[in-house]
């Protein structure tokens, strides 16, 4: 039924539209008025879905009545109907806002025009419904994505819970926004943050938080109790409790929503979000918001133990030194800030030599004490410690001010400082170790403007300075895009895939309960004629970089296969061999087949090959590759993340994973015992580990003292110089058969029958891992 409103002075022209208007089947109510007033008042009473107005009446005239409508109702469609509009002031009404007009002595028109004045109404009004849906929606994602970088920055969960409050006015544009989790001293929760568009308001709800969370009857208390969100979308309608309803409404929040911040399946917080509009909560902001409050909750549980955690993810633990992607906006902020005359800044990235032969020859944690020497050197020649950083390995970089000098010049100052800095060897735990360096710079503004390609093209010089056998290199795009030496070594590389020069290592994981060996990791190797036995740093950069890895890749899980059926068909104990997966051998169309094709004629629970994957391998984007993994997984295979700790994997992205074990990355090992915090860092992992039911895997541990710390932690597993290196395939079976010293016991002896006594390293043991 259409509601339609007449401004007329003449009864008897409405009844003949409304006649015309039914004798075309529309159906009305109607309602007559003359005057301003009389506007107004039914603008309210009446509430029309459409005016239908003539031009002059005695009292009023049509163009007022419009500028009326326009001001109370502008979502009214109104057409004018009228024996006095000329075509001139029609084309000034519609311009003013009317919709249509229909002349008296041609009332055909008028039902059509009613029906599509009504129609277009409605569409607009969908229309901005829809708009203002997508501004709102838009508001909120935006507080999520603020929320998200909250996850990396916050180290206090008030803090934390206060930006977020903040945000949720700031940004998704509620009304007020109250935080309550768990004080000291307080058997329920307490308001910790809190913000809004008005102050006294705030206040009151967050006292009646406050006091509610006691009351068993309270919303908050039935979210802390049940652990679900609440969503009042018009407090004038819904019943929650008396004292919340009164007070909504006097404070004119008409939709509510309580979040629950879970903590260890417990309500650890509550989030409180109020708004003046009704019906302001959809669906697809409730998912958002559920997503807020999950990742909130996911801080707030992990929030101390997590704090170390963030802190790797900017920082090496190492050395100190920002990580590559903090230097990145370092340099950015750098070149923004400089003052003064225009100058060039040189970005400079070095790399340690030998640093795999140190590893060799001294052991990994001579080698990791050298890079932390060399850290702190560094900052000694270059006190401002945000101008430096450790990429990784052996690699460090850093950012200067070359004023207006020339490339030679500052060429030739780059040479002379870095022979400054390395002239005197480095003293470690008796050993002298000499150190040399290779470096790669780019200049601003010459080669690059901001800052991620001033960092790119110095790694290209530095890359360019390895493979042309350069000491110091200055970025050239000419020459920067391929090197000599790259292509002689792919070369090489494709030549010893051919010639089958690569061989298998096998590094035993021993279980710290028995001390017997549960598994292995193969490790590859290549056998040069040229250059004898060379280890991965040098050469699996450029194998995944030439896409090899793939070809390579392939080739190591055939040879793990085939080495591990051998020792099945010999008899020896079982055990399983982990496999290292690159992410573009993962992402290879054949690679679920080749592996199963390689796996599944002999593979039991107790042999196989499993998997592992850094945790950079798989991004929220994997969505094929975590398929393939589960697939893999279904079928038996184990998965485990290498080098665990050293990326930043979320929470909530491992517990989706198809994984079963963790690595813990030497790094925190070699760090356990030296201070309360490694310790603790360690102790996190293996507690995280527990509970997502995964095993771990202690790597790079070499002495007894890391042992039982690991076992008395509750790691599964070790794997390390105190054990063994990686050993040939021959001699990994006898190992297997007969154990080794004192730190992996044969398979026939009782668990625990033997504890370690001299540690492998005291005994020459040396290896690439």
């Amino acid at each position: 039924m259409i509601r339609i409103l007449f401004i007329e002075d003449l009864d008897v022209d409405v009844q003949h539209a409304l006649l015309q208007l039914k004798r075309a089947g529309v159906a009305c109510i109607s309602k007559r008025v003359d005057t301003g007033q009389g506007l107004t008042a039914a603008l309210q009473d009446f509430a029309p879905d459409v005016i239908l107005s003539d031009f002059s009446l005695p009292q009023f005239d049509g163009m007022s009545a419009l500028q009326i409508a326009k001001q109370l109702a502008p979502g009214i469609p109104f057409v004018f109907l009228s024996g006095t509009i000329g075509e001139e002031r029609a084309i000034d009404a519609l311009r003013a806002g009317a919709v249509d007009y229909v002349l008296k002595e041609n009332m055909a028109r008028l039902p059509p025009a009613v029906k599509r004045a009504i129609s277009e109404a409605a569409a607009k009004a969908d229309q901005a419904r829809q708009e203002a849906q997508i501004a709102r929606l838009n508001r909120v994602l935006r507080m999520l994505s603020g929320v998200n970088g909250l996850v990396l920055r916050s180290r206090d969960r008030t803090d934390l819970l206060k930006e977020t409050c903040r945000l949720a006015i700031s940004v998704g544009g509620y009304s007020a926004a109250i935080a309550s989790s768990k004080v000291p001293g307080f058997t329920s929760i307490q308001p910790v943050a809190w913000s809004g568009i008005d102050d006294s308001m705030t206040d009151a709800l967050r006292l009646y938080v406050a006091a509610s969370a006691a009351r068993e009857t309270s919303v908050i208390a039935r979210v802390v109790r049940s652990g679900k969100e609440f969503v009042c979308n018009n407090t004038a309608d819904h019943v929650a409790t008396t004292t919340f309803d009164s007070l909504m409404q006097h404070a004119g929040m008409l939709s509510v929503v309580a979040l629950p911040l879970i903590v260890d399946h417990t309500t650890n917080a509550v989030l409180v979000l109020t708004a003046r509009e009704a019906d302001l909560v959809s669906d697809e902001e409730l998912d958002m918001l559920r997503e807020v409050a999950g990742n909130l909750s996911f801080v707030l549980q992990y929030l101390q133990r997590d704090t170390t955690a963030r802190f790797l993810s900017h920082f090496d633990p190492q050395t100190g030194l920002a990580k590559r992607q903090l230097f990145v906006e370092r340099v950015q902020h750098f070149i923004a800030d400089a003052v003064g005359p225009p100058a060039r800044h040189a970005v400079i990235v070095m790399d340690v030599e030998r640093l795999s032969i140190i590893n060799d020859s001294f052991g990994r944690r001579t080698g990791d004490l050298l890079l932390q020497h060399v850290a702190d050197r560094l900052k000694r020649f270059y006190p401002q410690a945000d101008q430096i950083a450790h990429f990784n390995g052996g690699t460090f970089a850093l950012v200067q001010s070359q004023g207006q000098r020339s490339d030679d010049d500052i060429l030739t100052a780059g040479a002379q400082r870095a022979a400054s800095i390395f002239r005197e060897p480095f003293l470690i735990e008796g050993h002298s170790i000499p150190v040399a360096v290779r470096t790669g710079f780019a200049l601003s503004p010459d080669d690059g403007r901001d800052a991620t390609t001033l960092v790119q093209n110095a790694e290209a010089a530095l890359r360019h300075a390895r493979a042309a056998s350069e000491q110091h290199v200055h970025y050239n795009a000419a020459t920067s895009t391929q090197s000599v030496g790259q292509l002689a070594l792919e070369h090489r590389l494709r030549l010893a895939l051919e010639r089958q020069e690569f061989v298998l290592h096998y590094q035993p994981k021993v279980s710290l309960s028995t001390r017997r060996i549960q598994g292995a990791e193969a490790l590859l190797r290549w056998q040069s004629p040229e250059d004898g036995l060379i280890s991965p740093g040098a050469f699996l950069p450029l194998l995944e970089v030439t896409g090899l890895i793939v070809q390579v890749g392939d080739w190591v899980v055939r040879q793990a296969a085939r080495d591990c059926q051998g020792w099945l068909e010999a008899g020896l104990p079982p055990v399983r061999v982990a496999v290292n997966i690159a992410p573009a051998q993962l992402r290879h169309t054949d690679f679920e087949h080749n592996f199963l094709e390689a796996v599944r004629p002999w593979s039991t629970a107790e042999w196989g090959l499993d998997i592992e994957i850094t945790e950079g391998a798989l991004q929220e984007d994997s969505l094929a590759e975590v398929r393939k993994l589960r697939r893999l997984h279904e079928s038996g295979v184990r998965i485990a993340i290498d080098d665990f700790g050293t990326g930043y994997s979320s929470l909530r992205r491992l517990s989706a994973l198809p994984i079963d074990t963790l690595k813990i990355d030497r790094c925190f090992v070699s760090k356990a015992l030296a201070s309360e915090s490694g310790g603790s860092l360690v102790e996190t992992i293996i507690a995280l580990a527990r509970a997502f039911s995964l095993t771990t895997v202690a790597e790079g541990v070499e002495h007894q003292q890391e042992l039982d710390f690991l076992s008395r932690a509750g790691c599964s597993q070790s794997q390390g110089f105190l054990h063994s290196r990686a050993v040939p395939a021959d001699e990994f079976a006898s190992m297997l058969q007969h154990g080794k010293g004192e730190f992996i016991q044969p398979a026939e002896l009782q668990a625990g029958a033997g504890r370690p006594l001299i540690p492998a390293s005291q005994n020459g043991v040396q290896g690439f891992k």
